[in-house]
């Protein structure tokens, strides 16, 4: 303290010694300032003594100012400003005892270290300051001292992705540093089966397939499609971690509950029909205006189709959930039972009454077993083939009666229950010959393998359908009258036998010519059907080393 005292006393005698060069008025108040911050500083009030010297440095500037803002700044510990200050002084001044202090100062401010404060987000990692000549490494959150320089910090922790900055800390400064760390991101792939299903990501529609890099963490995966259940599943990624996701959806077959009430509207419509004949006489209907009995007859179809599409709906009748190829088979046993009932009672009796209550019987017995054999339904390509072949064959039967010159001749009274008698029974024995090739086109084969689509069933129908149509067309336009009756009003058994032939021919083309349709437009989800036939072939043979090897022998393929 005396040493400073002692130095201080002697700056107040050099700056008056050297005052008198100056304006008188600049340097009275340069000295006033400077003699106030001398007793300031030798009080302890360093603060107030610095601004006392930067005031007197303003009104005169001298070197001896400059030392001693120098020191308050020292003594306040604003050590960067103080090693200026002192250079400053340096500058000037190189030799004597004030200049020595300088040095010492300059020495022990350039001794002090800095501080990296540094924070980070997570917590607990690995830090690695490197500059200067020297390596500093430790954990963060933390102060890290280095001497001043230019460093490079790096921070890392394991499945994070580090982080580096490059800066430089003065003496006794402290840098606040704030680190935050991104998780490694992850790589998340998921494939739909099927690949057209609706794709959710953390509750986000979005392109399926997904092919993402993510940040690692948890994520809800949905997946919907038509006639698949829905899907829902978490999973957990970590950092850098590749994931690839086979969501595959479980196949619901279609409802056919539309069909169903489909079909039982339209039996309602046909009953409703009949019966309004079964309450009337033909004669009765003739004898009124045709406005009138049509009006009659659709009142009754509009009544009964309603009525019984409704009563369909809300009943057992109709399951709210029905596999579409045993629903198609339900209306294929309930259609087949009410035309077998309603045509024996037409050709046992030839009323319409006997009609109505026949084809009733037939329903409600196909109706049964429809039910009954549920479990035995064939696909819906099979089943479409069962009712293919037994409209088919209803229809053949019905023609075959003129083309076998069978249809009735007679013109009394009693002709009118004679055609209805004869076609009833060609309709019968077509229609039972149709259904039992049908039956085993469709059960006697390989049930392992789909058989033909519905739509292939439907493309060789409209092929035969065609055929009949132009054969016909071609058997008239080569006659001078173009009626399908003879001279007697008989339908001409030549017409009938044409349309039989041109139905057949249209079916074999329409067969042959669908044969390649559902190879190209259906793909085969069965395994290989099972080849007992030996084949050259490559076996693998484990030797007595462990290891295996191909030998050359015959070999069998296919499912077990």
């Amino acid at each position: 303290m005396r040493i400073l005292f002692g130095s201080c006393l002697f700056l107040a005698l050099v700056q008056s010694a050297t005052l008198w060069a100056q304006d008188p008025s600049a340097l009275e108040r340069a000295q006033k300032h400077y003699d106030s911050g001398v007793a300031l500083f030798e009080s302890g009030n360093k603060e107030q003594a610095l601004v006392e010297f930067q005031l007197a440095n303003e009104a005169a500037p001298r070197k001896e100012n400059i030392f001693m803002i120098a020191q308050c700044e020292y003594h306040l510990g604003q050590l960067v400003s103080a090693r200026e200050h002192y250079q400053a002084y340096l500058a000037e001044e190189t030799p004597g005892e004030l200049a020595d202090l300088a040095r010492l100062r300059i020495e022990a401010i350039n001794r002090r270290p800095g501080v990296f404060a540094i924070n980070t987000v997570p917590d607990d990692v690995n830090v690695r300051i490197e500059g200067e000549g020297q390596v500093v490494s430790g954990q963060a959150p933390n102060e890290f001292r280095v001497k001043r320089g230019r460093y490079s910090v790096t921070v890392s922790k394991p499945n994070f992705a580090s982080e580096t900055r490059t800066l430089s800390i003065e003496v006794a400064e402290t840098k606040p540093l704030f680190f935050k760390l991104e998780p490694i991101p992850a790589h998340l792939t998921i494939h739909t089966q099927p690949s057209s299903a609706a794709l959710f990501v953390r509750g986000n529609r979005t392109q399926n397939p997904y092919v993402q890099d993510v940040p690692p963490g948890s994520y809800e995966i949905y997946a919907e499609a038509p006639y698949f259940l829905s899907k829902r599943e978490s999973i957990l990624l970590g950092p850098g971690e590749t994931r690839e996701v086979s969501f595959p959806l479980t196949y619901v077959q279609r409802s056919g509950r539309p069909e169903l009430i489909g079909f039982w509207t339209g039996m309602g419509a046909v009953s409703g029909g009949l019966a309004v004949l079964t309450q009337s006489t033909p004669e009765s209907l003739t004898q009124k205006p045709l406005s009138t009995s049509t009006s009659i007859l659709a009142i009754g179809m509009l009544a009964g189709g309603l009525g019984l599409g409704v009563l369909s709906s809300t009943t057992p009748l109709v399951p709210n959930y029905i596999r579409d190829n045993q629903a198609l088979f339900r209306i294929g046993t309930m259609w087949i039972g009410d035309v077998e009932g309603a045509s024996l009672a037409m050709g046992i009796h030839q009323s319409w009454t006997a009609t109505f209550l026949g084809g009733l019987g037939g329903l409600t017995a196909g109706a049964f077993a429809g039910w009954w054999l549920d479990d035995k339904s064939p696909n819906y390509g099979r089943v479409a083939l069962i009712q293919s072949a037994a409209l088919l064959g209803a229809a053949a039967g019905a023609i075959a009666v003129p083309a076998s010159g069978s249809y009735p001749v007679s013109s009394d009274h009693e002709y009118q229950d004679e055609i209805k008698q004869r076609l009833s029974w060609g309709l019968l024995t077509g229609l039972n010959v149709g259904l039992a090739t049908g039956l085993a086109m469709a059960y006697l084969p390989d049930q392992r393998g789909y058989g033909p689509s519905w739509q292939r069933v439907m493309m060789v129908d409209l092929a035969g359908v065609t055929g009949a149509v132009l054969a016909t067309a071609v058997e008239v336009c080569s006659r001078k009258a173009s009626y399908c009756a003879d001279n007697t009003g008989n339908v001409d058994r030549r017409t009938a036998r044409f349309a039989l032939v041109g139905t057949g021919l249209g079916l074999v083309a329409g067969w042959l010519l669908t044969m390649n349709y559902d190879r190209a437009h259906h793909s085969q989800n069965e395994m290989p059907m099972l080849s007992l036939i030996p084949l050259p072939g490559a076996v693998p043979v484990e030797t007595t080393a462990g290891t295996t090897e191909l030998l050359p022998g015959l070999t069998a393929h296919g499912r077990f």
